[in-house]
């Protein structure tokens, strides 16, 4: 759904392309860091007891749970499992 004029789409682009590489560097920046603001943040309502690890798989899902197949999502996992548990271990 696209309910934004063409007229104001435009100003947008132009006011976007008025900004420094830095600036829209920034601004991404903070769009993610927002995201996974709100991902986590609806993550603990649903489950507020969620461990670290179930945490950074529900994000994970969130983020990219449809740009992978089931089988390199499950090696993606287990992956950041170990990756808890090695650091978990030091």
């Amino acid at each position: 759904m696209n309910d934004t004029t063409p007229k104001m789409e435009e100003k947008m682009h132009e006011m976007i392309r008025a900004k420094t590489p830095e600036e829209r560097a920034k601004m991404g920046a903070s769009m993610i860091e927002t995201s996974k603001y709100l991902i986590t943040q609806s993550l603990l309502r649903e489950n507020p007891h969620l461990s670290d690890i179930e945490l950074l798989i529900g994000i994970f899902l969130k983020f990219y749970g449809d740009d992978f197949s089931s089988e390199k999502k499950e090696k993606i996992i287990q992956h950041l499992q170990s990756k808890l548990k090695q650091k978990k271990s030091f």
